[in-house]
Parts: C-alpha cells; sequence; structure tokens
C-alpha cells in the first residue's frame, strides 16, 4: 500500500508539472495578455500600458513569468487575479465548493440508477428490462450536455412561479442529472456487462450449487468482483464532470469553476487560469488515485499482487 501511494504521488506530481507547463505555454504563444483590451481604450496611452506590464512582471520572458509563478504556489501563493482583483486561491476555493457539490450530487444520481438497475436486470433477466437498460445507456450516451442544460434551463424557467429557495433547490438538481448523463452510461454499461460476465464464472456455479437463492449469489458472490471497473470510471470520470461543468455552469448561470474558467480566459487572466489548472489537476489526480486505492482494497488479488 506504501508502494502504492508513493507511485502515485510521484505521478500525481509529474502529471501536474506537465499540465501547468503546456497550459502556461500555450497562454503564453496564444499572445495577448490582461492589458491588451487596455488599448481600445483611447484614454490609456500606450506609455500607461507599458508601466502597468512592468508592474505585473507581463514584460519579463516566458520561461522567467513561469518559475515566479511555479516557485508562488510551490509556497501556496496563486498570485492575484487581474480581472477580479482578489487572491486567486481564496477565489478558486469558494467557487470550487459549488462545483463540488454539483459534482457529487451527479455522481449519486448517477450511482443511484445504475446499481439497482443492473442489479435488477442480472436478477430478473427480462428481456423488457435488458432493452432498456440498452436504450438508456443509449440516450444518456449520446445526448449532449448543452442540449440537456438547455433543458433543465427550460424546466426551470417554467418554475420560476415557485419560491426562490424552492426554485434554486430544482435548479440544482437540475443541472446536477444534466452532469450526470455521461455517467449514468458509463456507469450502468460497465456494472451491468461485468455482472453478466461474472454471473457465468465458474464459482457462481459453486454458489449456486451450495442451495443459495439467486438474489444472496449476486450480493454476496457477483457485486464485489464486479465493482472493479466501475471504480476506474469514477476515478477516470472526474476530468469530464469538471469539463461537463463549464456547459451546464454556463447554461444555467451557477456561479462555479465552469464558469469562473471562462471568465478568466476571456479576461486573458492568466494567474486565475492557471490557479484553476492547478487545482483542477490535483482534483483529477486524486479521484484517479482514490480509484485504484479502492480497487486495491476491494479486491484482495491485487494486493497479492503487490499494488
Amino acid at each position: 500500500m506504501i508502494k502504492l501511494l508513493l507511485r502515485k504521488w510521484l505521478q500525481g506530481l509529474m502529471m501536474i508539472l506537465c499540465v501547468s507547463v503546456v497550459t502556461f505555454a500555450l497562454l503564453g504563444f496564444a499572445g495577448g495578455d490582461a492589458l491588451t483590451r487596455l488599448r481600445d481604450n483611447p484614454q490609456i496611452s500606450e506609455e500607461t500600458i507599458e508601466r502597468l506590464r512592468r508592474v505585473y512582471g507581463l514584460d519579463q520572458p516566458l520561461v522567467i513569468r513561469y518559475f515566479r509563478w511555479l516557485s508562488g504556489a510551490v509556497t501556496g501563493d496563486l498570485g492575484e487575479s487581474t480581472y477580479f482583483r482578489v487572491p486567486v486561491s481564496g477565489l478558486v476555493w469558494a467557487r470550487s465548493v459549488s462545483t463540488f457539490l454539483l459534482g457529487t450530487a451527479a455522481f449519486a444520481i448517477a450511482l443511484t440508477l445504475a446499481v439497482p438497475l443492473s442489479l435488477i436486470g442480472v436478477r430478473y433477466k427480462s428481456k423488457t428490462i435488458a432493452a432498456f437498460i440498452d436504450l438508456l445507456i443509449l440516450v444518456t450516451a449520446s445526448t449532449p450536455r448543452i442540449v440537456l442544460a438547455l433543458v433543465a434551463l427550460a424546466i426551470s424557467v417554467r418554475l420560476a412561479s415557485f419560491t426562490v429557495d424552492t426554485s434554486s433547490l430544482v435548479l440544482f438538481w437540475l443541472a446536477a442529472l444534466a452532469l450526470s448523463a455521461p455517467l449514468i452510461s458509463a456507469f450502468l454499461a460497465q456494472f451491468h456487462g461485468e455482472l453478466q460476465r461474472i454471473m457465468r464464472e465458474d464459482f457462481i456455479k459453486l454458489a449456486r450449487a451450495k442451495g443459495l437463492n439467486e438474489s444472496a449469489v449476486i450480493l454476496r458472490h457477483a457485486v464485489r468482483p464486479a465493482l472493479n471497473p466501475v471504480l476506474t470510471i469514477a476515478g477516470l470520470s472526474l476530468g469530464g464532470v469538471l469539463g461537463g461543468s463549464v456547459i451546464v455552469e454556463s447554461v444555467l448561470g451557477r456561479q462555479g469553476l465552469g464558469t469562473l474558467m471562462v471568465s478568466a480566459v476571456r479576461a486573458r487572466d492568466l494567474p486565475l487560469v492557471m490557479g484553476i489548472v492547478l487545482f483542477t489537476s490535483t482534483a483529477i489526480w486524486l479521484g484517479n488515485a482514490l480509484g485504484e486505492l479502492l480497487q486495491v482494497v476491494n479486491d484482495k488479488r491485487l494486493r497479492d499482487l503487490g499494488f
């Protein structure tokens, strides 16, 4: 377990470093900065803009600016947002709470639908249930998030006559439902397919031969080994959830990391963009590491192999 934690820590460190380098380079080579838009104001002279560039260090070479940002990030100082004029760390943390709650609700919806449906489908072996599961996987996998977000927005407009508290709560769950659609298809396809495969294994036949009923066979012997693919998908899906929050939050007007990233990119707010990238990269790494750790805890074979 210590070897696993050490390996994941080193992988996460290298991943975050590479992502930060690539992001900083792409933003630098794209041209322009947070002060470029000031040139559209005829009341601000070119000398004033150049003086501001020196104040914010934007006149320095890209490499020097990156290492200056990296040295501050290591100590926890992500700088100040040039657009919002507040510390980046506090702003990103405040907005991340909203996105975290939305993502948690999306995961809860996906698991609440995927796990019971998979168990019912394997238990009763009904063609109708199997067809419904296949249809749900197809619909949730193929429907774009922006379409779901627009539907959620239309429903929220219909609910505008309710009280503010009720309307905001319904809008939250509608946003979570729109965000959960790809998760539902992934979890349902993986868990249902893995359960079907495991139910044909020899140890399942042995459990039936011992006289256990079908429900006991599924819950006691099939569910646990079938969870490993779900744990893997859950860890890998965190990036998709954070990416999908950009669309869902922008359409529904929620103040989270998604809308903050859009504002930062439009304003060419480099410190804020880098702060969001650093935070999301760390969150994705933690999600993947947690998924792999749960697999080791769930599967004794992985522990025996030294993972």
